[in-house]
Formats: structure tokens, C-alpha cells, sequence
């Protein structure tokens, strides 16, 4: 994968990299479109994350007013367009309580997919020469803790993967698992099932985000790309 470069100078302060690094998920993706990505402000509670686009404008990405400390504490994303000539910012994606995307809350796949579009919809950058293909994945539990991430497919369109998902859910209800949990985003699901003493989480991502995958097994596995 080819990533654009760390901001200059930058990658000296030990409070940069560490919210850098935990943040990782989200800003490699961006690096790989070949966005200089930057984190502002990382020692204090106003932290953000900074892309610098090709028409010398940026993209900031914050969780309501701001970033906190670890990423697995975001509850939802704003992402806003700060135009070069220094108009006032447009939304370009929110997932906040009163935003227009609530219930994909701190999923960030929509949020990706939103930042394409807008940047191919106003020309600032090409879209992803391959869309946006999506994968589903599964991860079992027992006794409260997750084994390794097991690819169930990729799928050339996301809505090809719901489907998968929801196929694959069937399988669980016929195998005896009783669903616990459901995401309120239906364009990205996710749930958690139990049997006995374990627990399933299940899901559906860009493919882009994909975990390292377990070798595909049983007769779910699917690692062609549908169209």
C-alpha cells in the first residue's frame, strides 16, 4: 500500500504519534487516497485530525467539538470542509445526535465513503478507481474475551455485503444462536449473538478496513468479489 507522507517535523513529539498511532485506523485509509494527514492540537482537549487536500484546502475531523485521547472513546464523527479562500466550512459528513447520520454513530466506514463522494462530487479528487467493496467478517467469544477476526467474503458493492450479512444471520438463528445486540446503522450491521457460553460478533466494513483475516473455513466462506 502506498501512503502519503508523515507531515514534516511532526512525527518528533511523543504526544503526536501516540494519538497518531491510535488513530491509525482512520488516517491510514486517508494516507492510502494520498492525503497528508495531520493531527493539531494533540496534547490538549481541542485535538483534531487535519487532511490536506489537492486544491490546497482541507478536510478536519473531529467527534462533536473534539477528538478524545483514545479512539475507541469516539462516539461519533464531524467532518467539515475548510475551503482555501477561507469561506465558511461545509459539512461533509456527521454523525453526531442532531447530524443528519446518527445511527452510524462511530462506525467508519460511512464516513469514508461520505469523504470520497464529496471530494469527487465538488472535483477536488478522483474517486477510488475500485468503489468501495466491503467484507464481511465474524469474531467468537468465550468467556468475554474475542478470538481472531474470520473473513466470511468481499463483495465488489456494500449493499451486496448487507445482504451476505443477513444471509449469514439466518444460518445463526437455524444453528440455535440467540442475537443479543444490533447496531441501529442498517447500511453497516453488526450484532452480537450468544449459544451456550459464547458470544459472536458480526459485521460488515469496507474492505479497506479489513483486520487481519483468519485462512476462510466452512461452507460460509466467500472470497470472491460479487457483482
Amino acid at each position: 500500500m502506498n501512503l502519503a507522507p508523515l507531515p514534516d517535523g511532526r512525527d518528533t513529539d511523543p504526544t503526536w504519534r501516540l494519538v497518531y498511532e491510535r488513530y491509525e485506523r482512520l488516517i491510514t485509509p486517508l494516507r492510502s487516497r494520498g492525503l497528508v494527514v495531520d493531527v493539531k492540537n494533540a496534547a490538549k482537549a481541542s485535538r483534531r485530525i487535519t487532511v490536506a487536500l489537492p486544491d490546497r484546502s482541507r478536510l478536519t475531523i473531529t467527534a462533536e467539538t473534539s477528538l478524545p485521547l483514545r479512539a475507541e472513546n469516539v462516539l461519533s464523527w464531524l467532518v467539515q470542509h475548510e475551503p482555501k479562500d477561507e469561506r465558511a466550512s461545509v459539512l461533509v459528513y456527521d454523525s453526531t445526535p442532531s447530524g443528519p447520520a446518527p445511527e452510524a454513530q462511530a462506525i467508519l466506514s460511512p464516513l469514508l465513503v461520505a469523504v470520497d463522494e464529496y471530494l469527487a462530487r465538488y472535483g477536488i479528487a478522483e474517486p477510488p478507481p475500485g468503489g468501495h467493496p466491503a467484507s464481511l467478517h465474524t469474531s467468537e467469544a468465550a468467556d468475554a474475551r474475542f478470538g481472531p477476526t474470520e473473513h466470511l467474503g468481499r463483495y465488489a458493492d456494500p449493499a451486496l455485503a448487507v445482504l451476505a450479512h443477513q444471509k449469514y444471520l439466518e444460518t445463526l438463528e437455524s444453528a440455535g444462536w440467540t442475537r443479543l445486540w444490533a447496531h441501529a446503522c442498517p447500511d453497516w450491521p453488526r450484532s452480537l449473538w450468544s449459544r451456550q457460553a459464547k458470544v459472536l460478533h458480526t459485521w460488515v466494513d469496507l474492505a479497506e478496513l479489513d483486520p487481519a483475516p483468519l485462512s476462510p473455513a466452512g461452507p460460509t466462506s466467500r472470497d470472491e468479489v460479487e457483482s
